[in-house]
């Protein structure tokens, strides 16, 4: 009998998007989907947000804390055209992502291409890896 190691944060999150389905009926999860990772002396995040003008979108940086703000519009099928499947969301979005140290807000890049959105975010002086000399004696 094989042991099957499961993430426990993968549990959780895939409990979270289950509660706010039952709670919303909505089915879509979180919006906009993001990935962080530490980039040594800054954090990427990287958030899709496809069908979004990026003059709608906000960023914005405090202490630990992004926050990505917009608002998605789509075009709705016409007089005569009606919905057989609508999947895709619309509407205003707020996603805020903490950050494992405190961030450096006057040194967060933004760009959107082909949909998604990617803003590095510099970590805060004193929390920034700094190499050690050592002297030999």
């Amino acid at each position: 009998m094989a042991l099957v190691y499961r993430n426990p944060f993968e549990q959780l999150q895939s409990e979270l998007d289950r509660m706010v389905e039952s709670a919303f009926g909505r089915g879509t999860g979180v919006f906009p989907p993001v990935n962080v990772f530490d980039a040594g002396e800054a954090y990427v995040v990287k958030a899709e947000l496809p069908g979004v003008v990026p003059e709608q979108i906000d960023v914005s940086v405090e202490d630990d804390t992004l926050v990505i703000r917009g608002e998605r519009r789509l075009a709705t099928p016409g007089e005569n055209g009606g919905y057989h499947r609508r999947e895709r969301g619309e509407g205003e979005f707020r996603r805020v992502v903490r950050m494992p140290a405190r961030l450096a807000s006057e040194e967060t890049r933004a760009e959107y291409r082909d949909g998604v959105l990617s803003v590095r975010v510099a970590k805060a002086k004193e929390r920034r890896p700094q190499r050690v000399q050592i002297q030999a004696s």
